[in-house]
């Protein structure tokens, strides 16, 4: 089982932390044999922490010896920890969510030798007598700030995210390193249908309407199947096969229940997608064109153009 260390001091965010452990409790269910990850919460002295309502929980003390069992640490973001007293541009950066996405913060030196642990680097911060502090984080990794942004530390690498949204974005981000796109884009299917995150969610809304022609469970299976392997090349030999019938009587059928030929309905699923990655602004371009499918940003601003007649940029700009 995979431990997934999350650092809080008091102040903290419950509403980050409980989405947090949310979306690893659905990784977990997807896999009720073998539960996969272990959320083990931390602080400075251990004990009792309170989050911003005073709703207590209880963690561990931080030490080097119990960073370096983690596979990966999540330090959230504590605005009190810095300003204790509220102010109006403050508030205005903590409620905007908008913005919310994941930044890439490269990778930290490595400062202790025959250490093994992902996070190794950040052993040596402990010093004799003393303690981690949010503030032992913030100076150890000044390209972060702490004041607004979450940080997630996998294999030495380091990712940022603001907003109440940090939790989710980051763990998804875990998965995806830690098990590959296919798995992330499964898990964020769940979460965005249970939490509703987006308002516009084309991918569903194009199934759906391919869907609604539709009147047997083969063509309906095949718009899942679709859906589920963006990321791989599908092929109408592979349909037919999940159909049971020959490319030819597939192709055939498809166009019957949805008017358009199966070639067509995966690019313009594709082009829904990555639509919808677009204007959510949380991963960069490239991050889309390879979990949609595309050959490359190039490939997919070919398929923007032909069903938008923008570029996947104009969008983000809006």
């Amino acid at each position: 089982m995979k431990k997934i260390g999350c650092f809080i001091s008091n102040g903290f965010n419950m509403l980050t932390l409980s989405r947090l452990s949310a979306v690893l409790d659905l990784a977990n269910s997807i896999r009720m044999k073998k539960k996969r990850y272990q959320l083990i919460l931390l602080s400075s002295k251990g004990g009792t922490v309170y989050s911003a309502c005073q709703l207590p929980v209880e963690s561990s003390i931080t030490t080097s010896k119990s960073l370096i069992m983690l596979n990966s640490l999540f330090i959230m973001e504590n605005l009190e920890n810095f300003h204790p007293a509220w102010n109006n541009a403050a508030s205005a950066d903590l409620q905007n969510d908008s913005n919310h996405k994941v930044k890439y913060l490269g990778i930290e030196p490595v400062t202790i030798k025959g250490l093994t642990s992902p996070l190794f680097f950040l052993a040596s911060l402990e010093e004799e007598a003393k303690l981690y502090h949010l503030s032992t984080f913030d100076s150890a990794m000044p390209n972060v700030n702490f004041k607004k942004e979450s940080v997630l530390i996998f294999n030495n690498h380091v990712w940022a995210a603001s907003g109440h949204w940090a939790g989710i974005d980051l763990i998804l981000t875990f998965i995806e390193e830690e098990s590959g796109a296919a798995e992330a884009m499964q898990l964020m299917n769940i979460v965005e249908r249970l939490f509703n995150k987006y308002e516009n969610n084309s991918q569903l809304a194009v199934l759906e309407n391919f869907s609604c022609h539709g009147n047997s469970e083969r063509i309906n299976l095949s718009l899942r199947y679709i859906r589920q392997n963006l990321c791989n090349t599908v092929t109408i030999t592979q349909l037919a096969e999940l159909a049971n019938l020959s490319a030819r009587q597939f192709s055939r059928l498809f166009k019957e229940e949805t008017s358009t030929s199966p070639a067509k309905a995966i690019a313009q699923i594709r082009a829904e997608v990555a639509r919808n990655h677009v204007i959510q602004g949380r991963l960069s371009l490239d991050k889309i064109a390879s979990l949609c499918g595309f050959s490359g940003v190039k490939g997919m601003r070919r398929a923007f153009l032909k069903f938008y007649g923008e570029s996947p940029c104009n969008f983000r700009i809006k």
